[in-house]
């Protein structure tokens, strides 16, 4: 029998989403950058009518807009 500290464990979740919300926010705004983004997605933000690099703050916002992921 192993013996967790749930508060450890609780504070590690949390860490490890605040990574992964970062790295999505990072992500997105590469893939949407004038600078970095590449055609296929620069015009599909424009033709989606929003700006994804603006938008995205989390990865919970990428869920909810690309439902394909």
């Amino acid at each position: 029998v192993v013996m967790v500290d749930v508060s450890e464990l609780d504070q590690r979740i949390q860490e490890a989403k605040a990574q992964l919300d970062a790295h999505a926010v990072e992500i997105v705004k590469w893939h949407f950058s004038p600078e970095t983004g590449c055609p296929f997605w620069l015009d599909w933000a424009k033709e989606a009518n929003w700006n994804p690099a603006g938008e995205i703050t989390c990865f919970d916002d990428i869920n909810a807009k690309f439902p394909h992921f």
